[in-house]
């Protein structure tokens, strides 16, 4: 017998031999902690899962997808658990679960093994993308740039919005808000909050609400649109996000890539200059520029001059700019537009504000109304309707196992615990009766 045989023998017996062992030890520590599994999802292909990938994918094409997911947890309980291409994926609404994946247990649950294989190639290693010592370094990169002084100032806000009450017509005639506030479908719809965050980012506004773009800031709003879909995507794929090989997307990687290093070189720049006393310290002259103080970017050059770190947090924090507020803002005048006693109730509160206090952000934020308002908008439209995480170690669920439901669920490393916020913020058992 040849060796090659005899090494495929031996790697088959250990592999199997280690099966073995992971599932004496998955039976012995489920026993001794009194666990028991949560009801299984009723899948087509109970091997994979792929037809609830392939449902998903339907019903989102449809539209249809959030309003199907309240369905699916009516008909299966708080606590279920379906088949994620082979992997086990455990999906809760119950608040215990909920308080041990993001506080009492968070150390045993990340994001990492869920989206940096799946997103390294367009946006590496980040605040989004990590966990544990490497998030905690991004979150102190990020951290100055997020000082009261540089956020608390909302006069810069002006010239942008003022832009976009242009854009609505005087005649009371009905008018689409979302492209003003937020483009989904194209990112070169006079989006408002591109251009205040690309300010804040890059220290320079892509100026999308002109009349004009020029066509390099073109072809990187494209290209970070779709290299964001793919990533997306890759995640939806999981274990097999290798079938799909789109040269597209690795070039719009490429292209997003080249635009954000012009901006990290100037940032190098700025660095160097600082260091060399060409530039005064933050505070110590008036000449110093505002825009610096304010632009993330160059926080960040103050403390690494990493280029692929620079990069990285770059288009994270620009990820993260697109898909927060202008979704809040946007699902807010959705409701406020059906809601007209509402509206006026708050329209009284700003028109009571002077001038310098609507641009101030304390004054805003001792608006009663306004916060409640803005909550019950998060509350019916979470602007992430669901969240996951993956188990970092083997770690314990306090509750919906069993037949009834309220027995602990042990979850080997690996397995995938996902919520639906969507589902909770309308649960009337939660909410009263009328959550809606």
């Amino acid at each position: 017998m040849g060796q090659l045989p005899i090494y495929l023998l031996t790697v088959v017996y250990v592999s199997l031999a280690y099966y073995i062992w992971q599932y004496h030890q998955y039976k012995s520590l489920a026993k001794a902690n009194g666990c028991k599994e949560a009801k299984k999802f009723p899948h087509k292909d109970p091997f994979l899962g792929i037809d609830h990938f392939l449902q998903a994918g339907n019903l989102f094409d449809e539209n249809r997808y959030l309003p199907e997911l309240v369905e699916r947890y009516k008909e299966n309980g708080r606590t279920f658990q379906t088949n994620l291409f082979g992997i086990p994926s455990i999906n809760s609404t119950e608040p215990e679960n909920l308080k041990a994946v993001f506080s009492s247990c968070f150390q045993d649950w990340g994001v990492q093994p869920i989206r940096l294989p799946a997103q390294g190639p367009f946006c590496g290693r980040g605040f989004i993308t990590t966990d544990g010592t490497a998030w905690e370094h991004s979150r102190s990169l990020l951290k100055p740039s997020f000082r009261k002084e540089n956020i608390a100032d909302l006069s810069i806000l002006e010239h942008y919005l003022q832009k976009v009450i242009e854009r609505i017509p005087g005649d009371g005639s009905t008018v689409d808000l979302q492209p003003l506030f937020f483009s989904l479908v194209c990112l070169l719809a006079y989006p408002l909050y591109l251009d205040t965050a690309t300010l804040f980012l890059f220290g320079e506004s892509f100026d999308s609400l002109a009349d004009s773009t020029s066509d390099e800031a073109e072809k990187f709003q494209e290209a970070f649109k779709f290299a964001m879909f793919g990533s997306g995507f890759r995640i939806a794929l999981g274990p097999f996000k290798w079938l799909w090989r789109n040269s597209k997307w690795r070039e719009a990687c490429s292209i997003t890539h080249r635009f954000a290093d012009r901006y990290v070189q100037k940032a190098i720049d700025y660095r160097q200059d600082l260091q060399l006393g060409l530039i005064p310290q933050r505070g110590t002259d008036e000449a110093s520029p505002k825009r610096q103080q304010k632009n993330l970017l160059y926080n960040m050059a103050e403390q690494t001059d990493d280029r692929t770190t620079l990069r990285n947090e770059l288009l994270q924090a620009l990820m993260a700019a697109q898909e927060t507020t202008a979704v809040l803002i946007s699902n807010t005048f959705f409701l406020l537009a059906r809601h007209p006693d509402v509206w006026n109730r708050l329209r009284q509160d700003a028109l009571a504000l002077t001038e310098d206090q609507a641009k101030n952000m304390d004054a805003l934020l001792h608006i009663k109304y306004l916060r409640n308002v803005l909550n019950e908008s998060l509350r019916l439209y979470p602007i992430f309707p669901q969240m996951n995480r993956g188990a970092l170690t083997p770690t314990i669920l306090p509750t919906g196992g069993g037949p009834h439901g309220n027995s602990p669920i042990y979850c080997p490393k690996g397995t995938i615990f996902d919520t639906a916020y969507y589902v909770l913020h309308r649960d009337p058992t939660i909410w009263g009766p009328d959550a809606l």
